[in-house]
C-alpha cells in the first residue's frame, strides 16, 4: 500500500470540503426555486384580501 503524504491528505480534505460546499449550495438553490414557485398562491391570496378590504 502506498503511504499518504501530507499534500495528499490536504488535497483530499480540500476536495471533500469543496464537494460539501457544492452540495450545500445546490440544496440552498433548490430551496429558493421552490419558494419562488410557491409565491404565486400567496400573491393571489393577498390580492383577494385587498379586494375584500375595499
Amino acid at each position: 500500500m502506498v503511504p499518504l503524504d501530507a499534500v495528499d491528505v490536504m488535497s483530499l480534505v480540500i476536495i471533500v470540503f469543496s464537494l460539501g460546499v457544492f452540495y450545500w449550495f445546490g440544496r440552498f438553490t433548490v430551496k429558493l426555486i421552490k419558494q419562488h414557485y410557491n409565491i404565486y398562491p400567496l400573491l393571489y391570496e393577498l390580492e383577494e384580501s385587498e379586494k375584500k378590504k375595499r
